[in-house]
């Protein structure tokens, strides 16, 4: 199974992406530019950074279970690494000089993630009180210092409880989601002006769910893939309930959702195969869930596809009408890369982007570096979904021992630098040609717990030394502040 693994999730971190145009001319820090009130930020995620998983009566959470019980990283990484400790940033002692380095670079937004299973512990019923006074706490410390709360209310990580009661494939879901939302939104609604509902439901239920089960899908790959829309389509619902809860509330801010999505293009232009796989890859990673969030539909190819792998999966013309009428106020994307598609019969559908990069030494575990794709993801939203308001929520790269070593206390991490920019200047160039792109979101502010691949890829601008907790700024922490520091007030 190690083996396996290894062959198909060398990219799976972040291969997120779509479309082609022309290079354009190598940017600098001092040639970025983006209008006033643009938001410029870092990301992270609870699980990924907080630690302290049992502090303060938390409940276990699914990713707490994985990491604990069954070791999920000894597959990919060969050895069992956890969440326990991560960055430490649930102690306020910790995140507080987290938030003096972030003040420091000049970030004028964060975003992070609230773990459901503090906030109730079992998923359901009772409010931990501990919990939502830490959390009410991290929104104020933020805005103390300048930097605007962007909450993701689910990233990930479900109540082990929940689990147990069959999680996002239980009808029940999305009523289970609901409660808890109306806690966050009561709780901290009028101090944060902007939530997300989920992160990424495509990783979480296509990829995530196909591969953690890798031993059983290889020999019904496109049934164990298509068994996701299940629990994909409880999560779109849940995410338009609380759409639905946020504006009931009359709440003053704005909520959205985060997609992971990429340009599909054909790994090999000059296969008939791999060209010919790209659209229909397209319509499963992108045009799923974009149609489903901001048209409250699916499109018939993905829908009956899946339909007919999954007879269980059903939706009804009610549910739709829901999705229809709760579209989110703004869409957030995670962007790292192209997908980069060959015709393949063993995987689902036929076809697979996952681990494939054609790019030359020193290669990012992201996927290929193309931060054009970024400029024509963002056109082709403007174009196909009436230019919606959009939020880059994650962007970043992570080129291994190449960037990662530290020399007399300093790490140049030169690969981040260049991607850094070049990411930027994409989102710049989209702004400037009408995109409704309102913010970038760095992912990610430091290393962490990168899921399945624990510690070992690292995305982040600050180093943490796992033994003491100490935090380095990275050569890419400091060009990301001169871009800041020239942005109008």
């Amino acid at each position: 199974m190690n083996q396996i693994l290894r062959k198909f999730l060398p990219a799976l971190l972040g291969s997120l992406a779509w479309g082609a145009c022309a290079a354009q001319t190598p940017p600098t820090a001092a040639s970025i530019r983006f209008p006033k009130g643009f938001l410029l930020g870092t990301s992270t995620a609870a699980y990924q950074v907080e630690g302290g998983y049992q502090a303060d009566g938390k409940g276990e959470s699914n990713w707490d279970f994985m990491a604990n019980k069954i070791g999920v990283t000894q597959f990919t990484i060969g050895k069992k690494e956890t969440g326990n400790v991560a960055d430490n940033m649930y102690d306020r002692t910790t995140y507080r000089k987290d938030i003096a380095l972030m003040k420091q670079l000049g970030v004028n937004s964060y975003r992070f993630s609230i773990a459901w299973s503090r906030i109730m512990p079992q998923g359901t019923g009772a409010v931990n009180a501990k919990a939502v006074a830490h959390y009410d706490q991290l929104i104020t410390d933020l805005k103390a210092a300048g930097i605007e709360p962007i909450v993701t209310l689910y990233h990930f990580d479900m109540p082990q409880a929940l689990i147990e009661k069959g999680g996002w494939a239980n009808p029940a879901s999305a009523d289970w989601y609901t409660a808890y939302a109306e806690v966050i939104f009561k709780q901290y609604g009028q101090k944060a002006k902007k939530f997300i509902t989920f992160n990424e439901p495509y990783i979480e239920f296509f990829v995530q769910h196909y591969l953690m089960n890798l031993e059983q899908s290889k020999a019904a790959p496109t049934v164990r893939y298509a068994a996701g829309m299940t629990g994909a389509h409880h999560m779109l619902l849940a995410s338009a309930r609380a759409v639905a809860a946020y504006h009931r509330l009359k709440l003053p801010g704005q909520i959205g959702i985060t997609l992971n999505l990429g340009p599909c293009l054909p790994f090999d232009p000059k296969n008939p195969a791999d060209v010919a796989a790209a659209p229909w890859q397209d319509v499963l990673l992108n045009k799923l869930f974009l149609d489903g969030a901001l048209r409250g539909s699916y499109p018939k190819q993905a829908l009956d596809s899946l339909q007919k792998y999954n007879p269980t999966f059903k939706r009804t013309a009610p549910e739709m009408a829901l999705l229809a009428a709760n579209k989110p106020d703004f869409l957030g994307v995670n962007f790292y890369a192209p997908a980069m598609v060959k015709a393949d019969p063993t995987s689902p559908f036929g076809v697979n982007w996952l681990g494939l990069n054609p790019d030359s030494a020193p290669t990012s575990s992201t996927g290929p570096h193309r931060p054009e794709q970024l400029y024509a993801l963002l056109m082709r939203i403007k174009a196909d979904y009436q230019n919606p308001t959009v939020m880059i929520t994650e962007n970043g790269a992570a080129y291994g021992d190449v960037d990662e070593k530290m020399v007399n206390g300093k790490i140049n991490d030169a690969n981040r630098c260049r991607s850094l920019m070049e990411h930027l200047a994409a989102v710049q160039r989209a702004v400037a040609e009408g995109s409704k792109t309102i913010g970038y979101m760095h992912w990610s502010y430091a290393d962490n717990f990168e899921w399945i691949f624990g510690y070992t890829v690292k995305l982040g601008l600050v180093n943490v030394d796992r033994a003491t907790q100490k935090r380095t700024p990275k050569q890419s922490y400091y060009v990301y502040q001169s871009i800041l520091k020239q942005q109008p007030k």
